[in-house]
C-alpha cells in the first residue's frame, strides 16, 4: 500500500456518478499469458468481448516497475507549490484536478509526458532536485520495456486476426514519429469519502482512450472500473505485477468496429493512494486512420477516413464522456 504523507489536493470536491457501483471485484477479466501458444487467439476474443485484458508473464523487469513507481512517489510527495512549477499541462506537464481544457475535474494529480527519451523538459527536471537523471533513467527504462511488450502483443493480435502483415499495428508505435504519450496518475485518499457510503467519488471520469492501445499498471490499490458491453460497470481487481491493456478508439476504427474501445473510469477511496502508469500507444500525426483492407471482406467502412492529428485535435476539444468517434462515423441511410 502506498500512502503519501501530504495529500497534494487540498480540497475534496465531491463528484457524483449516476451509475451505481459495487465493491465486488469482477472475476471474469480475460488473462493473457504471453508464454502460452494460444495467446494470440485469446487476445482477439478479449478485444471482441471486453476491449480489455490482463497480461501476465510479460517480461518487463520488476526492477523497472519498482524504480519508476518510487520516483513517481517522490515527485507526488513534493509540496504542491514545487510540483506546480512543472505545470500547467499544455498538454504536457503537471496537472492537478483539472483534466483537459473542457471543464472535466477529478480527484487526481498527474504528469503527462511524451515517450521521447529526451522529452523531459528543463522546467520539469528542475523540480526533481539535485539528481533528476534518476527519474529520467527510470522513465526511459520503463517506457522502452513496456513499448517492446506492447508491440509483441499487437503482433500477436495481428496474427490472431489473420492479417498477413503481423507488424501492421506495432510499426505505428515503432515509427520514430510515433505520437505515443505516457501518464503518471496519483489519486490521494479522500478523507471525507468514508462518511458518504452511497457516494461514488470520481478520480478520473468515464472515457475511452483515443489512441490505438493503452497499457496500464498500478500499485496494489483498487479504483479502476470498466464498462461491459451491456453498460454495467465492474470493478477490476488490483494487480501490481501485471499489465492491463485497453482497446483505443483508433484500433476500433482500424478493425471496423470488430474491436470496440472500452469505457473506463477510476473511483477514489478514503484509505489508499493509487499510483498508476499508462503508456498510450499512438501513431504518427500524419497517419491515416481507416479500417484495414485485410479485415474488410467486402464490408463497408463504418468510419470516414481521418488522420491521427485530426482525431487527436477533435478529441482534445471534447469532454471526457463524449462519444469522440461520433463525428467520424458514416451515417448509413435506412
Amino acid at each position: 500500500m502506498v500512502v503519501l504523507s501530504k495529500p497534494a489536493i487540498e480540497q475534496c470536491s465531491f463528484i457524483r456518478n449516476c451509475i451505481p457501483t459495487t465493491t465486488t471485484f469482477y472475476t471474469g477479466i480475460p488473462i493473457i499469458d504471453l508464454s502460452k501458444p494460444d495467446s494470440k487467439n485469446l487476445i482477439v476474443k478479449a478485444c471482441e468481448d471486453f476491449g480489455f485484458f490482463k497480461v501476465i508473464n510479460h517480461g518487463v523487469p520488476r526492477q523497472f516497475i519498482t524504480n519508476l513507481e518510487s520516483e513517481a512517489i517522490k515527485f507526488f510527495s513534493l509540496p504542491l507549490s514545487e510540483k506546480e512549477k512543472a505545470g500547467p499541462p499544455t498538454p504536457m506537464g503537471y496537472g492537478n484536478k483539472s483534466i483537459g481544457p473542457n471543464g472535466d475535474i477529478g480527484w487526481v494529480e498527474y504528469l503527462l509526458l511524451t515517450t521521447n527519451p529526451d522529452s523531459c523538459s528543463h522546467k520539469f527536471l528542475s523540480v526533481l532536485g539535485e539528481n533528476p537523471e534518476m527519474f529520467r533513467s527510470a522513465l526511459n527504462d520503463y517506457i522502452l520495456a513496456v513499448k517492446e511488450m506492447t508491440c509483441e502483443v499487437l503482433e500477436l493480435m495481428a496474427d490472431g486476426l489473420k492479417i498477413p502483415t503481423s507488424n501492421v499495428f506495432s510499426k505505428l508505435l515503432k515509427d520514430e514519429k510515433s505520437d505515443s504519450v505516457f501518464r503518471l496518475n496519483h489519486y490521494p485518499p479522500c478523507p471525507d469519502f468514508q462518511a458518504l457510503e452511497d457516494s461514488n467519488m470520481v478520480g478520473f471520469g468515464e472515457h475511452t482512450d483515443p489512441q490505438i492501445i493503452s497499457v496500464l499498471r498500478s500499485n496494489n490499490a483498487s479504483g479502476l472500473q470498466i464498462s461491459l458491453r451491456n453498460g454495467n460497470w465492474i470493478s477490476v481487481p488490483p494487480d501490481q505485477d501485471s499489465f492491463f491493456f485497453l482497446v483505443g478508439d483508433s484500433l476500433q476504427v482500424m478493425t471496423n468496429g470488430r474491436f470496440q474501445s472500452v469505457r473506463h473510469r477510476v473511483l477514489t477511496n478514503s484509505l489508499k493512494s493509487r499510483v498508476s502508469m499508462i503508456y498510450f500507444g499512438g501513431p504518427p500525426l500524419s497517419e491515416k486512420i481507416t479500417p484495414l483492407p485485410a479485415l474488410m471482406k467486402g464490408e463497408t467502412s463504418l468510419y470516414k477516413e481521418f488522420t491521427w492529428l485530426e482525431y487527436k485535435t477533435s478529441a482534445y476539444n471534447t469532454k471526457l464522456a463524449d462519444n469522440r468517434l461520433g463525428h467520424f462515423e458514416r451515417i448509413v441511410a435506412s
